[in-house]
């Protein structure tokens, strides 16, 4: 799973700046995470970035905060794997790495990654590059 993950992210990203971004939630702003997980010792650099506050529902208890952070690295092979192995053995979820133009977005998961590219002409080629990496379901998913 690491290889291709890399390989996916050379292909995307090779000798240009990355924005990585990793969460966390919490039934406050600013308060502890509502689930332990590896990202502050995985993503140090990453700063807050964004609080997405739902408060929808009227009883307080049931209020959420989602907190992203994020960093700005020069992406090399190799240079998440720690993040990498813990989406990988699913002991941190929510990561995306992309180009600071957000124009490309690599969404790695437990069973693979999402990828968004600019252009369909762009997401066919990748595809393409990659079939034996597809499901065998006629979608591809």
């Amino acid at each position: 799973m690491l290889d291709r993950y890399n390989t996916l992210l050379d292909e995307l990203f090779a000798g240009t700046d990355v924005f990585v971004a990793t969460m966390d939630w919490s039934d406050t702003p600013t308060g502890p995470a509502g689930y332990p997980t590896p990202r502050r010792t995985l993503h140090p650099d990453g700063i807050r970035w964004w609080t997405e506050s739902d408060q929808d529902d009227p009883d307080p208890e049931f209020h959420t905060h989602t907190r992203l952070y994020a960093d700005r690295r020069r992406w090399n092979r190799g240079c998440l794997d720690g993040l990498l192995r813990a989406i990988a053995d699913e002991e941190l979820v929510e990561v995306f790495v992309a180009d600071t133009e957000l124009r490309r977005i690599h969404h790695p998961y437990d069973g693979g990654a999402d990828v968004i590219l600019s252009t369909p002409g762009e997401r066919d080629r990748l595809r393409d590059q990659h079939q034996e990496w597809l499901s065998s379901h006629p979608a591809g998913l």
